[in-house]
């Protein structure tokens, strides 16, 4: 073989290997971009789920709200009343699905609560006034805050002629507090706090918090929990 033809030989190889490489580099960047396309598209799917569990669990809590105090006026009127109560079953039924249908990636939390909170009183054409004085809070933390906004929310609609109602978080004397206070009670629920107090009394316990209602004659109900400040950090 001549010189000539050797070198030519082995240009060829080396322009062989050169497009293989290229060819493998390609292929790898096809797969990566691939993969990057297939995550987005899940993160947008699981945002787009948790979206719409946030909606349409918002609007069903508050049909059940108001459903409940429908059927609570319509006690004179027997036709009414049943109509009532297979309306509240199906919503009741609705919202049970799609808790159960996102379940595992949804988390109560104290901001998600909060806002949700305001949206809804303001919603009944009360006033609510929010005041935090707490930047950040674990998981754990926020999840435990979350549902005692939630359950002083929810008795609140469905309890009490609600007008005026304030939630705040702040840092004192070592803890972590969190008040819950709204007004309309009526005096017999602010004597005996009902078992959904007992289930955040619970739930507090396990991070060394308290949780306690108290009504007064004036018509304004309480809850107050609180938290060791060693859980912010």
């Amino acid at each position: 073989m001549s010189q000539a033809a050797y070198l030519v030989g082995a240009a060829g190889a080396g322009a062989l290997l050169v497009s293989l490489g290229v060819t493998y580099a390609l292929t790898l960047r096809i797969r990566r971009l691939r993969l990057e396309r297939e995550r987005a598209l899940s993160r947008a799917y699981e945002g787009f789920a948790r979206d719409m569990h946030d909606l349409v669990g918002h609007w069903l809590w508050l049909a059940s709200i108001r459903g409940e105090l429908a059927h609570r006026r319509a006690a004179g009127d027997g036709p009414l009343r049943e109509d009532l109560e297979e309306v509240l079953r199906a919503v009741r039924q609705a919202a049970h699905s799609v808790r159960n249908l996102s379940a595992a990636g949804h988390r109560i939390s104290f901001p998600g609560e909060v806002a949700r909170a305001k949206v809804l009183i303001e919603g009944f054409g009360a006033y609510c006034s929010v005041r935090v004085d707490v930047d950040e809070l674990p998981e754990a933390v926020s999840t435990a805050l979350g549902a005692v906004v939630r359950e002083g929310v929810t008795n609140m609609l469905r309890h009490s002629r609600v007008k005026r109602c304030a939630v705040e978080l702040v840092e004192q004397g070592g803890r972590l507090r969190l008040t819950v206070v709204n007004d309309g009670a009526p005096r017999r629920e602010t004597s005996a706090p009902g078992s959904g107090v007992g289930n955040l009394r619970h739930r507090l316990e396990d991070l060394g918090g308290t949780v306690r209602a108290s009504g007064g004659k004036d018509g304004w109900f309480t809850l107050i929990a609180e938290l060791p400040d060693n859980f912010s950090e």
